[in-house]
């Protein structure tokens, strides 16, 4: 299985997360991908991929110091030889997220093609 090409597809969703990077988000998500998840606030997260790189840009103010990121990857399933489950923690502004992300390898590379997310405030 192609733990390698998991792990590069991961650090540059890890990389674009905290460059608050919507380009660099369209590099690792398919352009179907969908975004679906559980809020701090309690409401239901749906977005595609428009939306979620609007979000994304709009993340980091380069005029203030960020945060330190928490980007862990916590396991890694393959599902076939073309596609794996993965779970991943990554900070997002003052929250802590855990990501369940559905992974597909068209023409030798891997690919988000769904985000499942659930967030925690950090304090």
């Amino acid at each position: 299985m192609d733990i390698k090409g998991i792990t590069k597809a991961l650090m540059t969703y890890f990389e674009a997360n905290t460059m608050g990077s919507g380009a660099k988000m369209r590099e690792v998500f398919h352009d179907v991908a969908h975004i679906y998840g559980h809020n701090p606030d309690g409401t239901l997260g749906d977005m595609d991929m428009t939306a979620f790189v609007k979000l994304v840009d709009s993340s980091v103010d380069p005029s203030k110091p960020q945060p330190p990121p928490m980007d862990e990857i916590v396991s890694v399933a393959f599902t076939g030889e073309n596609t794996a489950v993965v779970c991943v923690k990554v900070r997002f502004m003052d929250v802590l997220y855990t990501d369940i992300l559905s992974l597909i390898r068209i023409g030798g590379k891997w690919f988000i093609i769904s985000k499942l997310y659930s967030g925690e405030p950090i304090v």
